[in-house]
């Protein structure tokens, strides 16, 4: 049996007879009792039988057409999990990210891509660059952005954010009153730093050295936002990856172009073996869209001094 013989089947079934069968069809009526023919021929019984010059179904053509139903039940699901599909009403995209852009820059992205795309599921992890790469090499992951790119087999990277660091100072802080901070301005300042295995670490820790300027290392940990939180409570000033600035506005943080500028490095990566869904490609227009408001934030934040 094949499709067209099904639903000449179902429309004489609707139909109430072949002759009106083949006008919803657009096919002659012998054509439609040819199909029907091959049909009963396919199935080994009859569908119809004549009954005072009426059509009438029989009892194993009754049965036969209450499968054809949910058959077709299952086709008309399928054709709308792929009209959702295209439309994007239906999918799920995996995103794993280290935290510098996970707390509060991939949220903004997520808000903005939902609102187009509101039942597309999104899952979020936030992890150190090593397990980022792991994830994307391995295919656990349909966008990863790290701080690095080590290790790339199997993966494409290219590079997402390229931002120079700022010098961040507690609300109130007399340095607030300069439009530019360099490395003597923090001689002998509680500095809050990133850890000694951060790339960016060692780039500002070589600026200082070619300055002969100390700081008093008072306090470490490796992510700009908890850096921010703790100027943001008083404890020392620091350099930060300023796509951090936009989540502490609201506690009167400072921030000033530092020079000799340090570089903050964002790269985006993908599985290479395997194509880049339609959803991924809507998500990273998004993500890039949001990332130029970002940038707008923060040269705004930066003129404000």
């Amino acid at each position: 049996m094949n499709l067209r013989q099904i639903d000449a089947f179902r429309a004489v079934m609707e139909c109430g007879s072949m002759t009106a069968a083949a006008r919803v069809l657009g096919i002659s009526q012998p054509n439609v009792s040819r199909l029907i023919a091959q049909l009963e021929a396919a199935t080994g019984f009859p569908l119809f039988e004549r009954r005072a010059g009426r059509l009438a179904t029989t009892d194993d053509g009754n049965a036969f057409h209450a499968e054809v139903d949910r058959s077709h039940a299952g086709l008309r699901r399928l054709q709308q999990a792929a009209s959702d599909i295209k439309a994007f009403k239906r999918g799920r995209l995996r995103i794993v990210t280290v935290p510098a852009l996970g707390y509060g820059f991939l949220p903004r992205a997520i808000r903005a891509f939902r609102r187009d795309h509101p039942d597309v599921t999104i899952s979020l992890q936030l992890r150190g660059s090593p397990t980022v790469i792991q994830w994307a090499g391995a295919q656990q992951c349909d966008i990863g952005i790290a701080s690095n790119i080590a290790e790339l087999a199997g993966i494409e990277a290219e590079p997402f954010a390229v931002l120079d660091g700022v010098c961040v100072l507690p609300a109130g802080h007399p340095l607030a009153a300069l439009r530019t901070i360099g490395p003597r301005h923090l001689e002998g300042l509680d500095f809050v730093s990133l850890p000694l295995d951060d790339d960016v670490r060692g780039q500002i820790d070589q600026v200082f050295e070619r300055h002969g300027v100390e700081r008093v290392m008072s306090l470490e940990t490796q992510y700009s936002a908890t850096l921010c939180m703790l100027v943001a409570e008083g404890l020392g000033v620091s350099i930060v990856n300023p796509i951090a600035l936009r989540d502490f506005a609201h506690r009167g943080l400072v921030a000033r172009r530092f020079e000799p500028g340090v570089v903050f490095r964002s790269y985006l990566l993908q599985p290479r073996h395997r194509p880049h869904s339609r959803l991924a490609e809507a998500f990273l227009a998004t993500m890039r869209q949001v990332y130029a408001e970002e940038q707008a934030f923060i040269r705004s934040a930066l003129d404000a001094g």
